[in-house]
């Protein structure tokens, strides 16, 4: 990564180490339409759809789990800091959407939670190699 006289990394450089970090983990970059996108996963044949909203100035990464759940995460790398938010969205009756954190020792149904969490313990000190991070 090339750095600037200050020592910090360039912002290009910081955004695509992130990418890269998050393509290595099998994440997908979200492409929005109209602020919105619907994933769709299959948990034992059944159809499980989940409703992202596009957050102005963040970049989304999301993975599809074994048990049909998803883990997402926010990223915005602007300046030196590394702003970044993780959850696993749930859309309850199929009109309101939730996001439940990232809970260590998760267990069935919800272990993709736990998963989730290891993730963000990784992104979090990939992060702060990179630079000053907030969570």
């Amino acid at each position: 990564m090339t750095r600037d006289p200050a020592g910090t990394t360039a912002l290009g450089d910081r955004r695509s180490a992130i990418l890269n970090w998050f393509t290595t983990q099998g994440f997908t970059r979200a492409c929005f339409d109209h602020g919105k996108l619907r994933v769709t996963t299959d948990r034992m044949g059944e159809t499980i759809v989940f409703r992202l909203d596009e957050r102005s100035s963040y970049d989304t990464f999301f993975k599809e789990t074994s048990e049909g759940g998803l883990i997402v995460f926010e990223v915005r790398a602007d300046g030196e800091r590394i702003v970044w938010e993780g959850y696993c969205p749930l859309l309850l009756f199929g009109i309101w959407s939730r996001k439940l954190a990232f809970q260590p020792g998760a267990r069935a149904p919800f272990r993709y939670r736990d998963e989730g969490h290891r993730l963000a313990m990784a992104f979090s000190t990939f992060a702060q190699d990179l630079g000053s991070t907030v969570r």
